[in-house]
Parts: C-alpha cells; sequence; structure tokens
C-alpha cells in the first residue's frame, strides 16, 4: 500500500500538474498525471488482486507508476512502465529512485504499439496514454486469466465508445467508478 513518502511524491506531482493546468500550457507541456484517489483505488486494487505482472501504458512523471511499484512491492510484482516522452520517463525513475521503489519497475521508454507484442501476459493494466489510442491498445493485451485493465478519464473524457468497445468483450466484467476523472475497471473471467 503506499506509505506516506509515496503520497508526499504524488501530491508534489499533482499540485504541479494542476497548477500547469491553472496556467493553461500548451498540451505538449503539460504533465498528465493519474488523480491522487485514482492512484490509492489502483495500488489497493493492484494489491488486492496480488498481481505480479502489472503494465502501465502512459507513465507520464510518475502518479501510476509510483502507485503500481507500491502494489508490485507488496506482491513482489514487477511493473512494466511504457511511456513515449523520454524526458518524462526520466524524471520518473528519478522519484521511483527515491522511494526505493526501483527494483519493482522497469522503465521501456518507446511506443506501447511496438512494446506490446513483446510483454509476456499481464495481470493488471493501467491505460493512461492518448485517448484514442485506448481501444487500440486495448485489443493487443496479452492478458492473464483473471485480468484487470484499468483505463483512466473515462468520465472527464466522455469515453463511451471505448466503454461500449470493452462491455461488448465476451468473457469480461467491466464498470465506471467515479474515483478521480473516472476509472472503468474491466475484469476477465
Amino acid at each position: 500500500m503506499l506509505g506516506d513518502a509515496e503520497r508526499a511524491a504524488i501530491g508534489r506531482l499533482w499540485a504541479r500538474k494542476t497548477d500547469q493546468d491553472a496556467r493553461k500550457l500548451p498540451k505538449a507541456e503539460r504533465h498528465r498525471n493519474l488523480h491522487p484517489d485514482s492512484a490509492e483505488f489502483l495500488c489497493a486494487l493492484a494489491a488486492g488482486v496480488g498481481a505480479k505482472r502489472l503494465l502501465e501504458i502512459g507513465g507520464s512523471s510518475g502518479v501510476s507508476t509510483i502507485a503500481l511499484a507500491a502494489a508490485a512491492r507488496s506482491t513482489g510484482g514487477l511493473v512494466t512502465s511504457i511511456e513515449i516522452e523520454p524526458a518524462r520517463q526520466a524524471e520518473a525513475r528519478g522519484t521511483i529512485e527515491s522511494l526505493g521503489l526501483a527494483a519493482h519497475v522497469r522503465f521501456v521508454a518507446g511506443d506501447a504499439a511496438v512494446v506490446l507484442p513483446t510483454l509476456d501476459e499481464q495481470n493488471l493494466v493501467l491505460l493512461d496514454c492518448e485517448k484514442e489510442d485506448y481501444r487500440r491498445f486495448f485489443d493487443a493485451l496479452r492478458l492473464a486469466r483473471g485480468a484487470v485493465v484499468v483505463a483512466d478519464n473515462v468520465i472527464s473524457h466522455g469515453l463511451t465508445e471505448y466503454v461500449a468497445h470493452v462491455r461488448a468483450r465476451s468473457g469480461v466484467e467491466s464498470v465506471t467508478l467515479p474515483v478521480g476523472k473516472g476509472l472503468e475497471v474491466t475484469r476477465f473471467v
């Protein structure tokens, strides 16, 4: 679970993100981080299902990476963090190292479309990348039986097409939770 140091790091990153939003910086200059409430939920969910192979697509500067790494610490798992922006990933790496979580994260800089086919089956996946890529990346995932996929921003960005897409898949249970900016939590049964 998240400790005081992890919560403080998340709070610092979130404060910077909200400041960038308030100053209306161009999208390319803004850090796009998971809401702190969603980070708490994600950490508890990943630990609760005992996820050992965790994946995030779109780590930005590290809020979600912290949450998943804290869960991996409790499960003995490993997070693969895919981020296409090298500078943001470098910041996340530094934060993870400063929190003593580096042994639980493998950073991969690159395009998820190229990386996903190289990965083994995952137990838990966070989608928090470009919203138009959610469906494509969801379909490309290799998932273990009982795997959970969490998609961020489904309420704030009105991702009704993504929600309909995952719910149309056979063998899934899926629910939208009003946590943070809205999470679609999909479990493969």
